[in-house]
């Protein structure tokens, strides 16, 4: 009778157990995980590493640990620097984002949003040296899509891919595709003139459609000053730096990218970014130009809109605001 009852309670038993072991590993990795990201957020991956890694010995099967895991390993991995330790920081970033696919099986907004930058990584991972690999590449992009296909940032990953590979029409049918669905987007638009104006294109022969879509991705926000920007630092960036262009056309560059600048600071007149392009623009009049005097014309108005946008940069400084530019290369063009 005895042992009959013994026998009876000893599964009863198991199961509690069981349970509350389970509990403690949850509860283990969810404060290794903790610790992990206070650590992965001061970059010292190394550390972050040691606690993620004891998260995922608690819990095999949590996706996030998994995923920051990968992430450190992938922030300590040097490219170009073939060392056995540097490589298996890669390899262990692979491993731990494909192991955090894996185990996220949730279909929330954290999930997905998980799984999304998993895919984006391999993705990139394989489509670089020293695992470069254009089929495994092209099925983690394809695989990013498919998680949200309307999602634009998801089709420009897989467009990139295709650029890298030299797979140049499918890289346009993705750009045109994405500007097509989304006309009102000017990002979208403005992606597929940045597309045009890569030198993909041999002699820039995409640039006068680049400018053209440009153009209208401006018209979609015509009181927004930063559309007007962008057409004129395409037509700056043809006039200055396109090879085999005579002066006559340089003139004519800068000057549709005055024209463009002349918009934007209508809208915006102490926009820094728009004085500083156009300075730039005049440059390029300048050396463009064989009149001494039209030169120097060009040349002191250029002065004048530098010095005016080095005056509004520490009006800004002074006032403690923050400055928030767009990018602008160095001064280009004649001295004084």
């Amino acid at each position: 009778m005895t042992q009959r009852i013994r026998r009876a309670i000893v599964p009863a038993l198991v199961l509690p157990l069981a349970l509350v072991a389970g509990a403690c590993g949850q509860v283990r990795s969810k404060l290794a995980y903790k610790d992990g990201t206070k650590h992965y957020k001061l970059e010292n991956f190394k550390r972050a590493i040691e606690e993620y890694e004891k998260a995922v010995d608690a819990n095999p099967d949590m996706p996030e640990a998994h995923f920051y895991l990968g992430n450190s390993h992938q922030a300590l991995y040097r490219p170009g620097k073939d060392t056995p330790e540097n490589l298996v920081h890669l390899d262990q970033a692979i491993a731990h984002y494909e192991k955090s696919l894996d185990v996220n099986k949730g279909d929330d907004k954290d999930a997905k949003w998980l799984r999304s930058q998993a895919l984006g990584f391999l993705s990139v991972i394989y489509s670089e040296d020293p695992k470069k690999d254009f089929e495994k590449a092209h099925g983690y992009a394809q695989r990013l899509v498919e998680e949200d296909p309307a999602e634009t940032k998801s089709q420009f990953v897989l467009a990139n891919l295709y650029e890298k590979f030299e797979k140049v029409p499918e890289a346009e049918t993705i750009y045109k595709k994405v500007a097509e669905d989304n006309p009102t987007d000017a990002k979208a638009c403005g992606a597929l003139a940045g597309f045009y104006n890569k030198p993909l294109w041999e002699g820039r022969a995409k640039f006068d459609d680049a400018v053209a879509i440009l153009d209208k991705c401006a018209a979609l926000n015509p009181n927004d000053e930063t559309g007007y920007y962008k057409l004129a630092t395409f037509f700056w960036d043809q006039a200055f730096r396109a090879p085999d262009l005579t002066a006559e056309q340089k003139d004519m560059y800068a000057n549709k990218g005055i024209e463009a600048i002349d918009k934007a600071l209508k809208i915006k007149p102490d926009y820094i970014e728009g004085l500083i392009y156009k300075n730039l623009l005049l440059r390029v009049k300048a050396m463009a130009t064989t009149n001494p005097r039209a030169a120097q014309t060009y040349l002191d108005e250029a002065n004048m809109l530098r010095d005016q946008a080095t005056e509004l940069k520490k009006q800004l400084l002074t006032a403690g605001t923050p400055e928030k530019t767009d990018e602008a290369p160095a001064e280009a063009g004649p001295a004084q």
